[in-house]
């Protein structure tokens, strides 16, 4: 009965992880409309609507848009970056207004979604380098994953104190993570809320 239930909660789990799907202020109706990083990256594709997502690595606020850049990671099933030490190289996205830096903060993850727009030449550091560039972007900042510390107490034999108790410490990140922190600022601009930054 006991492996049943937790093999019914295990399929539960996986099926719900399988079925996560982008938060709502970068969801699109159909993903197969999107341009992908490499084929713009590559120079195949100019033109169309891109969704990507990643790391901050740079905030500019300019005097009507705030420009991001950002090292590109491949999203996950529900649009959270897989980050690794390996990146396949960076974009900058536009925002219309103002993003506070503190709050759109070098090494949050983001994903975005707009138009692709022309690529941009620049530097990282004192390396040349041609920027892929999504314009108007819709933005979402994704919250920390919050670890979740569970404690088991079991029975456990000494061989010099006898029966006493033991501990088990095993730290989890809850599977479902809150995707809607409340919108502020630019229409277009997600900000996460108090209770996701702490």
């Amino acid at each position: 009965m006991y492996k049943m239930a937790a093999g019914c909660t295990l399929a539960l789990a996986i099926m719900l992880a399988g079925c996560a799907t982008y938060p709502d202020v970068v969801r699109v109706s159909d993903e197969s409309m999107l341009v992908s990083y490499s084929a713009v990256a590559q120079g195949q594709v100019q033109k169309g609507t891109a969704r990507w997502s990643g790391v901050i690595a740079k905030v500019q606020n300019n005097a009507t848009n705030t420009r991001l850049e950002i090292v590109y990671f491949p999203a996950a099933a529900g649009g959270r970056p897989q980050v690794s030490d390996q990146t396949p190289g960076r974009f900058v996205a536009y925002v219309k207004g103002f993003a506070d830096p503190l709050v759109y903060a070098q090494g949050k993850q983001i994903t975005v979604l707009g138009s692709l727009a022309t690529p941009e030449a620049g530097k990282v550091e004192q390396y040349e380098y041609l920027f892929p560039v999504i314009q108007d972007a819709a933005v979402y900042l994704w919250p920390k994953k919050q670890e979740r510390v569970e404690v088991d107490t079991f029975p456990m034999w000494d061989p010099f104190w006898g029966m006493r108790g033991g501990i088990h410490i095993r730290t989890t990140i809850p599977v479902n993570q809150s995707q809607d922190p409340a919108p502020k600022g630019p229409s277009n601009v997600q900000e996460l809320s108090n209770d996701d930054r702490r």
